[in-house]
């Protein structure tokens, strides 16, 4: 192998691998029309996730070549002129989807950015997406079919949030294991504060400053 170094002051590539010395993707730098699939186990774990979406971006690889992470990024306008866009960087839990995520989007002048925490269940990802084709497949009815999904998916949960939401409101939301809004921070589009505290219904127990 050469460690000759060459200098260049302009490259043009469509796509580009950063590999180790034995040939492992580490890094991926990609435009729309090379979206990279998402690899777990050195398998697309799912066929045609995000391949005609409006992005470009980079994909963090592990030691094992699992996907663990990435930044994407994109827009479009349709036909009316409204315009859609968006950035993500998220970190991923092994063998897993993202706990971490640093995200904008902005649809139609309405917009949302901040930074959000989620929980992942322990189980892999590849074994999770096996399970849940097997019950989407099965003769199972509806009601079940909802039942046993909720099952494999205990421990999937979005868990903060911290940012500026589409109505304006900046945010501080706190969640518990099953999703659910338990305490909220919020200085509204009139600059009032308020601080919120929810039963497990989403409704507000107290409330500082108290309702008049």
């Amino acid at each position: 192998m050469s460690n000759k170094k060459e200098k260049y002051t302009h490259l043009d590539v469509e796509k580009l691998n950063i590999v180790d010395s034995e040939g492992e993707i580490k890094l991926t730098l990609f435009n729309q029309e090379n979206i990279p699939p998402a690899i777990m186990d050195g398998k697309d774990i799912l066929p045609g996730h995000r391949q005609s979406d409006p992005i470009s971006g980079m994909m963090f690889y592990n030691s094992e070549g699992d996907e663990c992470g990435g930044l994407i990024y994109g827009s479009e306008k349709d036909k009316d002129g409204n315009i859609s866009a968006g950035v993500s960087l998220s970190f991923d839990q092994y063998k897993q989807d993202q706990v971490v995520q640093v995200h904008y989007q902005e649809d139609d002048g309405e917009s949302l950015y901040g930074f959000s925490v989620y929980d992942k269940p322990d189980t892999p990802l590849p074994q999770i997406l096996e399970k849940q084709n097997k019950i989407l497949n099965s003769n199972l009815s509806d009601e079940c079919k909802d039942e046993e999904l909720k099952k494999l998916n205990k421990g999937n949960a979005k868990r903060a949030f911290m940012g500026k939401e589409r109505n304006g409101d900046v945010s501080v939301k706190l969640m518990d294991s099953k999703g659910r809004q338990r305490l909220r921070m919020v200085i509204d589009k009139n600059d009032t504060p308020r601080i919120e505290f929810l039963n497990e219904n989403g409704e507000v127990t107290y409330r500082l400053p108290p309702e008049e």
